[in-house]
């Protein structure tokens, strides 16, 4: 007779619920969200089957689970939601821990894919990469808004060069107090865009060394970033069937309500990663309004903007833009700029 555990996992306590073959509970207890916290539980049970909802935290429990013997899957917390929507209104975590392990011994969930040590390390880089590129753009616009508030209007662009040169040229017409807090901000914003520049000098050093990168790099407008974002997101694609489950795997897909009669198709689900789609979608702007390069789809895309505008122009470019990385990185192959007949 198996052994089943459904654990609700918290940043400072988890509670583990564990259940035999006939559903009778056999443990049930809140542990410290820590290594020997853990140990207590799991030390004294072999061949538990356990499940989990993927989080941030998720990754390091599987980790933990398995150096003591046992077989742990992630699962995704909407799928896990909408499994136990009809169950009892009153929410718990001794409750939730309870259902996860139900939801194990019937089987009935979707395994979420593991990511690779290499691909968990990218995550982090560009993670903390965005954050800076965040700061740097926000203190930008502050610069810019204060400025303006003396009836001084700046270009956009702060990524340029000559940003704190065009800010100091216009600072002298300013009252003293409003030059000290713009200087400030100046500071702040060369401090980390030097910071933001360094990062990706090294990203892109590392995306050289990386065949897989290098091969998405072909494909016009897109860099070292979204490469390296691609990558680390879909860790294998082998486990894609289809172009189309890659770009619904990123939330590039309309949303769809379809019962009898009435299908409605609305806006894009934008599950999955955010990161990875808001590169994407800045890849494809790029490539409609800034590129110089000439392509089948580049020509579809302006087309596309024509008939719908750019917003969802770019949307559509982004989604198959997944499409095409995943099949370039599938086939081992280039990109080309003009469509093969099937």
């Amino acid at each position: 007779m198996g052994y089943y555990c459904g654990i609700d996992l918290a940043n400072k306590e988890s509670v583990i619920c564990i259940l035999d073959g006939r559903r009778r509970v056999i443990a049930e207890e809140s542990v410290a969200t820590s290594a020997a916290g853990l140990r207590k539980v799991f030390k004294r049970y072999k061949g538990l089957q356990c499940i989990v909802e993927a989080s941030p935290l998720s990754e390091w429990l599987c980790t933990e689970v398995e150096k003591h013997g046992h077989e742990i899957t992630m699962v995704c917390p909407r799928k896990v939601k909408a499994a136990l929507s009809g169950q009892s209104k009153k929410k718990t975590d001794k409750r939730d821990a309870r259902a996860l392990a139900e939801l194990c011994r019937s089987g009935w969930y979707e395994p979420v894919h593991r990511k690779s040590a290499e691909a968990r390390e990218m995550r982090s880089y560009l993670t903390a990469r965005k954050q800076i590129v965040q700061c740097s753009q926000a203190l930008g616009s502050s610069i810019r808004g204060i400025l303006r508030a003396h009836g001084v209007k700046l270009d956009t662009g702060s990524d340029e060069a000559d940003f704190e040169t065009r800010v100091r040229s216009v600072l002298k017409a300013l009252p003293a107090l409003a030059q000290r807090g713009i200087e400030e901000l100046l500071k702040s914003f060369i401090q980390l865009h030097g910071q933001q520049r360094a990062l990706y000098k090294e990203l892109d050093k590392h995306a050289k060394k990386n065949e897989v990168t290098e091969l998405l790099r072909t494909i016009p407008s897109i860099g070292a970033a979204t490469a390296s974002a691609f990558v680390a997101t879909i860790d294998d694609p082998n486990r894609f069937a289809t172009a189309d489950k890659v770009g619904a795997y990123i939330g590039l897909t309309a949303s769809v309500y379809q019962s009898g009669d009435t299908e409605y198709r609305g806006r894009i689900t934008k599950t999955g990663d955010k990161l990875l789609r808001w590169l994407l979608v800045e890849a494809a702007q790029n490539l409609l309004t800034r590129s110089n390069s000439s392509s089948d789809l580049k020509r579809w895309g302006l087309k596309l903007r024509e008939k719908k505008g750019l917003g969802k122009a770019r949307v559509a470019v982004a989604r198959r833009l997944s499409g095409i990385m995943w099949k370039m990185w599938k086939d081992n192959q280039t990109f080309n700029s003009e469509a093969q007949a099937a």
